[in-house]
C-alpha cells in the first residue's frame, strides 16, 4: 500500500487552445479537469500501474469536494480532512505551438487545529511494509517539527518514507528522518545542497545526508539513482509536449514497483516510461498504460 500525504491539493484545469494572445478572449476546444496536487498525480499514476494508493489531504469548499469526487472516480481512495479554506485551482493553457501558460494558486494556510486533524487522520491509518510519501509543497501553518513527527510515526508503524518536496521542508525532513527514498529534480537538489553539479554528484551528496536511495531527475538527460549498491542512469529517447505532472508520474511508477518488491532497475524503467507517457497527453498524472509499458521497455538503465 502506498500512502500519500498531500498538504497542497488542487483542482487542475487544462484549457487547449490554438494559441494564447494576451488581452484576447479564448474559447478552449477542450477542457480537462483532474484531482491535482503532486500527491494525487502520484497516486493516480501508481494506481494505473497496478498499485494500491490512498491520499490524506486537507480539502475545503466546493472545489475540495470536486477534487475528492474526481479522485475516487479515478480509483484513488481519499481521506479528506475538512478545512475552512477553499481548495485552490491550478490552470494550464496549452497552445498548439507546444507552449504552456500556467496559473497556480497558492495553497490556503492551515490552522493549527486543521494540522492536528491531519495528524490524527494519517496516524489512524494502518501501517506495514508499504510506503508513505510526502509529495508537494508544505503550506503556511504547518510546523516542520509536526510534519517530522507525522512521518516518523508512519515509519515506526512499519512504512518506508519517500520524499518529493523542496526548500526548508526537504532540508529538515532529510536531516531528521533519514528517509528510505528521496526523489528531486536537479534544481531542487542544487538548491538544497548549495552547489551546482552533475546529477550523479548531487545524488551522491544528497545520499550522504539522507542515508537512503536518492534519485535526481534531469529533464532530457534522464535520471540518476544512487543507493548502497552504486549508481544508475535511466534514459529514454522520447519528448512529449505536456510535461506537467511527469515528475509525479515518475515517482508513482517508482513506488508502484518498489512496493511490490521489484528491483531499483525495474523501478527506474517503469518510472521513466510513466513520466514520458504522461508528457504525451494533456493532464498531469494521466497516461495510457500501454504506452507507458512500451516506453518502459525502451528505457535504457545502465550502472555508472
Amino acid at each position: 500500500m502506498i500512502t500519500v500525504l498531500l498538504l497542497s491539493p488542487s483542482l487542475d484545469v487544462t484549457y487547449r487552445v490554438a494559441e494564447v494572445t494576451v488581452g484576447e478572449i479564448h474559447r478552449p476546444r477542450e477542457v480537462l479537469r483532474f484531482p491535482g496536487g503532486k500527491g494525487l498525480n502520484l497516486a493516480r499514476a501508481a494506481t494505473r500501474l497496478g498499485a494500491s494508493a490512498r491520499v490524506v489531504a486537507p480539502l475545503g469548499g466546493h472545489v475540495g469536494a470536486l477534487v475528492s469526487s474526481l479522485a475516487e472516480a479515478a480509483g484513488v481512495a481519499v481521506l479528506a480532512v475538512p478545512v475552512a479554506g477553499e481548495t485552490r485551482s491550478c490552470v494550464t493553457v496549452a497552445g498548439d505551438d507546444g507552449r504552456l501558460t500556467e496559473f497556480y494558486e497558492s495553497a490556503a494556510p492551515l490552522h493549527p487545529s486543521e494540522v492536528d486533524e491531519i495528524r490524527q487522520a494519517i496516524g489512524g491509518l494502518d501501517g506495514g511494509a508499504g510506503w508513505t510519501a510526502l509529495s508537494g509543497s508544505v503550506p503556511t501553518g504547518v510546523p516542520l517539527h509536526e510534519l517530522v513527527d507525522m512521518l516518523r510515526a508512519r515509519a515506526e508503524a512499519g512504512d518506508r518514507i519517500a520524499l518529493d518536496t523542496h526548500g526548508a521542508a526537504l532540508d529538515t525532513l532529510v536531516s531528521e528522518l533519514r528517509p528510505q527514498l528521496v526523489k528531486v529534480n536537479r534544481f531542487e537538489a542544487s538548491e538544497l545542497l548549495g552547489v551546482s553539479a552533475p546529477a550523479r554528484e548531487l545524488a551522491t551528496l544528497l545520499r550522504e545526508r539522507s542515508g537512503g536511495t536518492v534519485i535526481v531527475t534531469d529533464g532530457a538527460e534522464g535520471s540518476v539513482a544512487v543507493d548502497e549498491d552504486g549508481a544508475w542512469r535511466a534514459t529514454l529517447e522520447f519528448r512529449g509536449a505536456f510535461p506537467v505532472g511527469s515528475g509525479d508520474s515518475y515517482l508513482g511508477g517508482l513506488l508502484a514497483v518498489l512496493d511490490r518488491g521489484g528491483s531499483l532497475g525495474e523501478a527506474l524503467a517503469v518510472a521513466t516510461g510513466a513520466a514520458a507517457a504522461n508528457a504525451a497527453i494533456p493532464g498531469a498524472g494521466e497516461f495510457s498504460l500501454e504506452h507507458a509499458n512500451d516506453l518502459a521497455d525502451r528505457t535504457v538503465v545502465k550502472q555508472l
